[in-house]
């Protein structure tokens, strides 16, 4: 079977954009959204200047993430290599467009459904080049089989130097880029001024290296094409919604394992949970391009993509919620500890795996490690806690309960603060991509909101407002009303993750 790629030999490119143009013709691709394009970077002062050009395409990468995280198999791997797109199967989820590091997918206006360079197998199959090639007046573009030795693009990679684009990423890409300039090559590099396309002005990614005055000849971005954010005030929704339902469920089954039959226990604690739990259901669902087709995440499951593995958690901890608080209702206590022994190992999966999910979005570094998880944890043990003293203001639960939960609040918003100063405070990062999304937190465009939000009233309020609960005997008013500012606070914090992560330039 051939294993296609590329090679550009950038020394030739001319920056014609006819590649662009033949894509558009040969896909019927809209205004406004490309499979390929060729972006421009100048550097230098004059007269010692330079324009570089750096054509973009899919990668059709031997280890990629928009295939392991597409949580319908919309995207699968054919025979000879290419990574190819089934419309009918995707939802629309743009979790493909957060796993991509190279920026290169795209949802059609006209489809609602994802969308991506196939290295025009359409033309292969009839033993044509793909449509890029065929125009390119330079012959920059050499395309092959690269399993075939006899192949010219075979013989380019194993005889010449070549760049691929974020090498670090490890996903194996097959665009190999001879002469290539780091300046064109890592989006980070190059400073990103206002870009003006198709009569519409976008405002530089607010993670993006801003213009130096006293340096005019450091590289900046001449012409590249803008992509929406894929994820964004439905994500931080669905992360507040999830944590109060999962930590609720979790804290009540706690509650109730260790004693406490209050109605706190009985009835609040589930009814909270599966209210949040259909919430965040419909936030997803509003999420989605294709929201009538949401079920196809359940019929049509890929193993790999936490997304999908999620939602099964989700339905399963939405149901166990639902169950339970019939069981309250009907006085069937000896069922309830039963669901409260399984429920606590799936709230804890149902609360952990969106760290999972986005660290599978491998394109933004942000969301990279197990800190991220267990700062969900911590932030939806906060988060169920507050709600329940907010019910408990209602339920008169025990003095014992109201100390558990001062207590979980307590000790979690230590953890949320500890995880919030060590990672963007004190960690070196290990990528210019990651710390431009930490400087963008600390010092730039999200910096108010994460001390005065996150770190202010997000761990500093509440604190210091559970402190003078405790001297007060543990006075339920002010420790609801530490736990309502602790909400605020981490509503805060879950914005500027969301955001924050997809604000450093991909392309």
């Amino acid at each position: 079977m051939p294993n296609y790629g590329f090679a550009i030999d950038l020394k030739m490119c001319i920056g014609c954009h006819a590649c662009t143009i033949a894509c558009k013709s040969e896909h019927d691709i809209p205004i406004g959204v490309n499979r390929c394009w060729v972006k421009t970077v100048e550097k230098g002062s004059f007269p010692e200047t330079q324009r570089l050009f750096l054509p973009m395409l899919c990668n059709q990468c031997e280890e990629a993430p928009c295939m392991k995280i597409c949580p319908t198999s919309a995207l699968f791997r054919r025979h000879d290599g290419i990574v190819d797109l089934y419309g009918d199967s995707c939802i629309g989820c743009k979790a493909c467009m957060v796993a991509c590091p190279f920026d290169q997918i795209f949802i059609d206006p006209n489809t609602k459904t994802a969308e991506k360079c196939n290295f025009c197998a359409n033309r292969i199959e009839n033993q044509l080049e793909p449509a890029c090639v065929s125009v390119c007046p330079t012959e920059c573009r050499i395309f092959g089989d690269l399993d075939d030795p006899n192949s010219r693009v075979a013989q380019i990679v194993a005889r010449e130097s070549f760049t691929v684009r974020k090498p670090e990423k490890g996903t194996g890409p097959k665009v190999f880029y001879l002469g290539a300039d780091n300046a064109a090559m890592q989006p980070e590099v190059a400073a990103r001024p206002f870009m003006f396309r198709e009569g519409q002005v976008h405002l530089r990614p607010l993670g993006a290296v801003e213009p130096d005055p006293s340096r005019p000849g450091d590289p900046r971005v001449d012409y590249d094409m803008p992509h929406k954010k894929p994820w964004g005030m439905d994500l931080v929704l669905y992360l507040l919604f999830k944590g109060i339902s999962t930590g609720a469920l979790f804290l009540g089954a706690v509650l109730w394992l260790i004693g406490d039959r209050s109605a706190l226990t009985a009835i609040a604690a589930p009814l909270i949970s599966t209210l949040f739990s259909v919430a965040t259901a419909v936030v997803l669902i509003k999420d989605l391009e294709r929201p009538e087709r949401f079920y196809y995440i359940l019929t049509r499951p890929n193993w790999t993509s936490w997304m999908a593995r999620g939602a099964f958690l989700l339905t399963a901890h939405g149901a166990l919620g639902g169950a339970w608080l019939l069981a309250g209702v009907l006085g069937w206590h000896g069922l309830i500890t039963a669901m409260a022994i399984l429920t606590l190992p799936i709230a804890l999966g149902t609360t952990a795996y969106t760290g999972f999910l986005f660290a599978q979005g491998l394109a933004r570094d942000l969301w990279q490690g197990t800190h991220g998880t267990i700062d969900l944890i911590a932030q939806s043990a906060i988060e169920g806690a507050a709600l329940l003293l907010i019910a408990a203001l209602y339920t008169s639960p025990s003095t014992t309960t109201v100390h558990l939960l001062a207590w979980t609040v307590c000790i979690a918003t230590t953890v949320h603060f500890l995880i919030l100063v060590s990672e963007h405070l004190f960690t070196p990062s290990a990528t210019l991509h990651h710390e431009l999304a930490v400087r963008a937190i600390v010092h730039g465009a999200f910096s108010r909101m994460f001390w005065i939000g996150a770190l202010g009233l997000g761990c500093v309020a509440p604190l210091v407002l559970f402190g003078v609960g405790v001297a007060g005997g543990f006075s339920l008013v002010t420790l609801t009303s530490a736990a309502i500012v602790a909400l605020v606070g981490g509503l805060a914090w879950e914005y500027i993750w969301v955001e924050a992560g997809q604000s450093v330039p991909l392309s």
